[in-house]
């Protein structure tokens, strides 16, 4: 982890009033200031009470012994900090640290893939938890409150709306929502898990066919197990075909959210059928050497909208 104080670094700042008098008036001033920056301002020295007025300095309230402070806590708004990544840091532990969640600071830095994360980078931390929202048509302050249940008046205030009207294609600040968790276990690299135990053979990428000795593109991880090891679905899905081919021997096709796939093949054994819906981790079938195999294996392949990727960065 980086040194605590680096969060206090505030490179740049920007400021959301709470209050309706003070507000922005605008949202578009909100994505202006996230990237341009503004300081924050100080909080009102005297405590707001019902109504708007002001205890006095010298008004108690019930069963207290001495008149009552004057001096309120700082209302910094929302602004963020600037953090240095260090050697050894993750997203979860900074966000730890600042107290926030991890959805706070891969949303304020649109973060694709949190293993991508090096040292030396830097990083937006903001002062409060909650994330970045891109208006939609056809959104309202109620619909996307409810999309992610959270306060529709918290949006207003957080974002200094003078009223509920939004912009199409304006940023807004969510205060306390979350990522779809399906969302951040693709952004963490954990949306799958390992199909069996075995050790990778042959790795996603380019390398030279155990045949034919010729330069081609392998478009999977080859794992090398035990013969009828029991493979596993990687992810929630349904099996959307099985099978046989002359390359891949015994197959199954399992389809998951958001257009991704996963393919499994050389199965010795293909336990389930297509249209079944599976469940991460149930077994689909074991492991075998059929089709074009040089021994017993599961070929793992990822799809991602009909077009592979490297399961390696999407397993844990």
């Amino acid at each position: 982890m980086g040194h605590p104080a680096r969060l206090s670094l505030a490179l740049g700042n920007f400021l959301v009033r709470r209050r309706r008098a003070i507000a922005l008036g605008s949202s578009t001033l909100l994505f202006i200031a996230i990237f341009t920056g503004s300081a924050p301002k100080e909080a009102s020295a005297t405590i707001p009470a019902m109504g708007g007025a002001a205890f006095p300095a010298t008004e108690k309230l019930p069963g207290q012994k001495g008149p009552i402070s004057t001096q309120a806590p700082e209302d910094r708004g929302l602004y963020y900090s600037v953090y240095k990544v260090a050697k050894g840091d993750t997203i979860g532990a900074i966000a730890d640290q600042a107290g926030i969640t991890t959805d706070s600071i891969v949303s304020f830095n649109d973060i694709k893939n949190t293993r991508t994360i090096q040292p030396g980078i830097l990083l937006r931390v903001p002062s409060q938890a909650g994330i970045l929202y891109t208006v939609k048509a056809g959104d309202t302050i109620d619909s996307v409150a409810a999309s992610y249940s959270i306060s529709g008046d918290a949006i207003i205030d957080a974002n200094g709306l003078l009223s509920a009207t939004l912009d199409p294609g304006t940023p807004i600040f969510l205060p306390d929502a979350r990522l779809p968790s399906f969302k951040l276990r693709e952004i963490n690299g954990d949306l799958f898990r390992w199909p069996v135990n075995g050790e990778i053979s042959s790795r996603y990428g380019w390398r030279t066919d155990p045949f034919t000795g010729l330069r081609g593109f392998h478009n999977g991880l080859d794992i090398a197990a035990w013969m009828g090891s029991p493979i596993r679905a990687a992810m929630e899905g349904r099996v959307a075909d099985t099978g046989y081919s002359p390359s891949f021997g015994n197959y199954i096709l399992i389809a998951h959210h958001s257009g991704y796939a996963s393919f499994y093949g050389h199965l010795s054994v293909i336990k389930v059928r297509p249209g079944q819906a599976v469940a991460l981790g149930q077994v689909i079938g074991l492991v075998g050497n059929t089709g074009y195999s040089t021994g017993p294996h599961l070929h793992f392949t990822v799809f991602k909208n009909g077009t592979t990727v490297n399961p390696a960065n999407l397993l844990h």
